[in-house]
């Protein structure tokens, strides 16, 4: 049982692979507890052989006010939120996206344990999928790597995130790391454009957030494709 009283009994476990059907997730939260914090927004990217196949990002109607802080950090504003569907609704669909898929992120550890608990009080539900924390596997392929932070990662990479701290951009550029992972054995050299996803959310226009460029990649390109949300 955790500091907060729920028994993560049933909770996934933690993997170290890369396989070829995967959900990536990120959560946007008011802070670092559980118990006394409240997600706002998760984002979920499905994939299948290599290669986006839906999205997910709803933001959740908070209980309180945010504060400044969360605002400047996320671009979340108080009114963002103010319309948006309640927690409950929200999980109800994450949890139908995500099936029994392997779930992928950074520090994905604590997204996890947000989801569990928050799944297990407000929906009744046991989050049971498997994870793989891409941390662990920049560890395993990147030893030189020093500062696991998502923006230090991007960079290594060569990955730009211009909306950083939104769930589903924080997804597209965690799936892109995934990939550059998944096909690479040792350092990273970027040297070589790679196309371009665009998204377009809820700022109703479009914008280009993630440009990877990687040597050695000309066989792989196929496996980025286009999106538009």
């Amino acid at each position: 049982m955790n500091k907060y009283g729920i028994l993560r009994e049933k909770k996934g476990n933690s993997l170290i692979e890369f396989p070829d059907h995967y959900v990536i997730i990120d959560i946007e939260t008011t802070g670092f507890s559980p118990k006394n914090c409240e997600i706002i927004e998760i984002g979920a990217v499905k994939v299948r052989n290599d290669k986006i196949t839906s999205v997910f990002q709803m933001l959740i109607k908070s209980k309180n006010p945010i504060s400044s802080y969360i605002t400047n950090l996320t671009g979340i504003t108080n009114n963002m939120l103010t319309d948006a569907n309640p927690i409950a609704e929200v999980l109800d669909a994450f949890v139908s996206f995500i099936g029994d898929n392997i779930l992928i992120g950074h520090k994905v550890n604590s997204d996890v344990n947000f989801l569990y608990d928050h799944c297990k009080i407000t929906i009744g539900h046991d989050l049971t999928n498997d994870f793989i924390d891409i941390i662990d596997l920049f560890r395993e392929r990147q030893r030189s790597v020093l500062n696991h932070q998502l923006t230090s990662l991007c960079e290594k990479c060569a990955i730009q995130n211009t909306n950083a701290h939104r769930a589903l951009s924080d997804c597209l550029v965690s799936n892109n790391l995934f990939q550059s992972l998944k096909y690479h054995d040792g350092s990273i050299a970027c040297v070589e454009e790679l196309d371009t996803l665009i998204l377009a959310s809820e700022f109703k226009h479009k914008h280009s957030p993630y440009k990877k460029k990687c040597q050695n990649m000309s066989a792989r390109m196929e496996r980025f494709t286009r999106i538009s949300v």
